[in-house]
């Protein structure tokens, strides 16, 4: 097994240096503070993160065993986000500095996650833990009423914490979201599967984040160095890599779990946002929320894959706004396909 590991760890550093002349996988290899975690074998230290990660707008609270670092900026009706699995806060940056003229903003690095982290004890990660933890984050905030936004697994806790805490949600938006069965993509099968379920404890190949997040965009041309890093840096935050891995087990058991949703309690009006070609979470999982949700509509972005918000800012904030404004009645209700485009952005 050793040996098994000593010559992937080689391999990851050979392909990951074969192929830093592709800009991507080049940047990745820019973010990496030595060659150690250039082949993802080393943790980097958290005054290294914290430069980079925490600043003047950062926030943190003890929360159910994790440190919470949140960011709370601009005043008014109140907006919180929630990110996807192995992201971080950043990924609203765009949402932020235009709600925030308008909105108190409030995002968070999700338990497990950016600057937030793990547990002491990694078996109490799990999505109860996550949904109890975010709940407990709102008492401890003091928090009424607000709009709820979630990408990905986030939209998933989003949508659970709707469920049960209705009379606090005052509007949901759910950003390809993860929730009812589907078939995973290549890379997180590969994530589960032995040896690389074992490995993946150990080692972080910059290479293997930067694949995973140029197949979560539509156009990877929109991938940003700064976005890049950001996920190489956070695959590499110290005690990231059970974590990512436990990860991989919670959403392949989420994906396979077939016992109904209760979505249906969710009372407020929701809108959904997809990118159509998303193929982590594909647009036609659309279908299963506007069948559960009671006021819901969908709107898709063209080209655009798995977090909308972060590839096309422009796009999504013009029908957040939108939304936040005049509610549902602006966007038309879904008739027909959703391949052909159901209200699809222009």
């Amino acid at each position: 097994m050793r040996s098994t590991f000593r010559f992937l760890a080689l391999l990851a550093v050979a392909a990951t240096l074969f192929l830093s002349g592709c800009s991507s996988v080049g940047s990745a290899m820019k973010a990496s503070p030595s060659l150690a975690n250039a082949a993802g074998l080393a943790d980097i230290p958290m005054p290294y993160l914290e430069e980079r990660y925490v600043n003047e707008d950062s926030r943190f609270i003890d929360v159910n065993g994790y440190r919470i670092h949140y960011r709370d900026q601009g005043e008014g009706e109140t907006i919180i986000l929630l990110h996807g699995i192995f992201s971080s806060l950043q990924t609203w940056d765009a949402w932020v500095a235009e709600l925030s003229r308008s909105h108190r903003v409030i995002a968070l690095d999700m338990p497990g996650f950016g600057m937030t982290g793990g547990p002491e004890n990694l078996d109490d990660f799990d999505e109860d833990n996550i949904v109890n933890t975010f709940a407990k984050f709102v008492e401890h905030l003091d928090l009424e009423n607000f709009t709820l936004a979630g990408n990905s697994f986030g939209g998933y806790v989003a949508a659970r914490y709707a469920a049960q805490y209705g009379n606090r949600v005052d509007r949901l938006i759910l950003v390809d979201p993860l929730g009812y069965p589907q078939e995973t993509p290549l890379l997180m099968n590969l994530g589960t599967a032995f040896p690389f379920n074992f490995l993946g404890n150990y080692v972080q190949p910059p290479l293997i984040v930067t694949l995973s997040l140029r197949n979560a965009y539509g156009d990877p041309r929109r991938m940003q160095d700064k976005d890049v890093y950001r996920y190489v840096h956070m695959a590499q935050r110290p005690g990231a890599k059970p974590i990512y891995m436990k990860t991989l087990e919670m959403v392949e058991e989420r994906t396979e779990n077939e016992a109904p949703l209760p979505f249906y309690r969710i009372a407020a009006p929701t809108l959904l946002m997809w990118g159509k070609d998303d193929s982590w979470v594909p647009v036609e999982l659309a279908t299963h929320w506007l069948n559960d949700l009671s006021h819901a509509r969908l709107v898709t972005y063209e080209g655009v894959g798995h977090m909308p918000m972060e590839e096309a800012p422009d796009e999504t904030l013009r029908d957040v706004r939108r939304f936040l404004t005049n509610g549902l009645a602006v966007f038309p209700e879904p008739a027909g396909d959703i391949d052909e485009g159901v209200a699809q952005a222009n």
